[in-house]
Parts: structure tokens; sequence; C-alpha cells
């Protein structure tokens, strides 16, 4: 076992005359040249110390966003947000693609750099900037990243770490990221994963269920784990007709040696050699 002492802080800020409208989780907008930006640090040490010391955080945090006067910020900023993940490198760009890609369509500024190519340094800091957008979006992006760090950790001690990072983070951990997930008002979030779409024209789909290594599991017996489609997104397992997320969850807890406390049961479930997650349909 190995305890995480390397982190990555991931901060939220933008313009103060925001401030109001995003705790009261209104649409920060393009049109009124209102924007968030979301970047990240590193800190090492202790995960206690760094619990017990918000001010570590928030601290390191400031340090690095006084560091970005050469983006061209115009306006005085202050941090909405603070969150801490174990340390991967670009953390904040995968919670920004989860965020504006995977979860929702929300305008960011490197698409935008990307889409006005002969003047691609007219809005600032490449990447980082996300418009249109509500608090309440970048916190669901926060905890689907969260469930997927428990889900794809296999040492129980760092588990643990996470869930204490999880709930610095203030994420719900009682429930399974595909049913929180139901929680969320529609907007223009992109539509759950709807499978009944899928397998449409496919009759008794089986999907198998593998590990985070892309292992399939298996059982005592060495039979694999595999479940039918019955439709209504619910499948067959052994008897037992569930969503993905329950289904995923018990049997890499029983056949895996897994301990998982929640999972995102689309990422561990595949058909035809792809994850349920990349077989989504607009």
């Amino acid at each position: 076992m190995s305890k995480i002492t390397k982190f990555t802080i991931v901060y939220v800020f933008g313009p103060e005359q925001c401030e109001d409208k995003y705790y009261s989780d209104k649409i920060i907008s393009l049109d009124a040249n209102e924007w968030i930006k979301i970047g990240e640090t590193q800190w090492e040490g202790e995960l206690e110390t760094l619990l017990s010391n918000p001010d570590i955080v928030r601290q390191k945090a400031m340090s690095r966003i006084k560091g970005e006067s050469r983006t061209g910020i115009p306006f005085p900023s202050r941090i909405f947000d603070l969150f801490i993940f174990p340390y991967r490198i670009k953390t904040d760009l995968k919670i920004r693609n989860r965020l504006c890609q995977d979860l929702y369509e929300i305008d960011n500024s490197k698409q935008m750099n990307r889409e006005r190519r002969e003047d691609k340094f007219s809005i600032p800091a490449g990447e980082e900037f996300v418009y249109n957008v509500q608090r309440k979006k970048i916190k669901y992006a926060i905890q689907s990243i969260d469930h997927d760090l428990i889900a794809d950790e296999e040492d129980e001690e760092r588990v643990q770490q996470i869930i204490k990072l999880c709930r610095f983070n203030n994420i719900n951990l009682d429930s399974d990221a595909e049913e929180s997930e139901k929680e969320m008002e529609t907007g223009t979030r992109k539509k759950n994963l709807d499978l009944d779409l899928v397998f449409a024209e496919v009759e008794n789909a089986e999907v198998v269920l593998k590990n985070g290594k892309g292992e399939e599991v298996v059982d005592k017996n060495g039979v694999p784990v595999t479940a039918i489609y019955v439709g209504d997104n619910k499948f067959d397992c052994r008897g037992e007709i569930a969503r993905t997320s329950p289904l995923a969850k018990k049997y890499l807890n029983e056949f895996a040696g897994m301990d998982l406390k929640t999972v995102n049961g689309n990422e561990y479930w595949y058909y035809n050699g792809q994850k349920l997650t990349s077989l989504r349909k607009n």
C-alpha cells in the first residue's frame, strides 16, 4: 500500500462582479463578457496536513493565479471554488473536457480559438476559460471525476484517501455516479447514455465486465461475468436485473478483489470490445 503525497489543486475563479451569479447558480454569460477560468497547481506533503489547513490550498492557488497576469485577465478576479485531487498531469484539462464535451455542450476558449484560427490569440489563456456555465455543472463534473478515481483505484489505502478528498470537494458518495446524474437538471446537458438507442437493432446484446486494466472479470470457476440487455437501460446478469453501475460494483467487488464504494458502470461493461460510454449516440 502507498499513501498519496502529491496532489493537484484545481481552482475556479472569475471576475469579482460574477461572484453573486456564481454562488446563486446563475449562468456566467459570454454575452455579458463574463467567464470562469479552471486552472491547477500542485502541492506535496501529508494529506492530513492539507485537509486540516485549508489555507494552504487557497495560498497555493493564489500564488499560481498571481503569476497569470501574462494571460491578459482584464478584471479584478477572485477564487470561487477549490478542489483537491491525487496528482495527475493536466487534471484541469480533464475537468474542462468532462464539463464542456462529455457532460454538457458548453463554450470554452480552446474550442473558440480552434474555430477562429485566423485570430487565435484573441481569447486569453488559450484553453482555460469556460463560458455560459453554472456552478452546479462544474461541481457535477468534479463529482464525475471523483467517482472515476475511486472506481479505478485498486489500493484500499489510496481509496480511503481519495474518499477524504471527495469530502473536501463536497462530493456525495452515497449514490452511484449514474444515479446522481438523474438528479441533474437537463438544461443543455447531453442526454444520458440511451442503451435502448444503442441496442435498437441488436437482439439479446451481450456485454462483458472488465476491470480497470481492461481484463475480463471471471468468477471462481473461471467463467466471465456477462450480462444481456433487457431494455430500459437495464441488464440481466446471472438472474439479477439492474442498471450497469450496481451490477458492476457488485461483481467487481466479488470477483475482482475490489472494494468500490461507487462506480460508473458504463466504464466497465464492454460490447464488442468497446466501453459502453464510447457507444453514446447523439
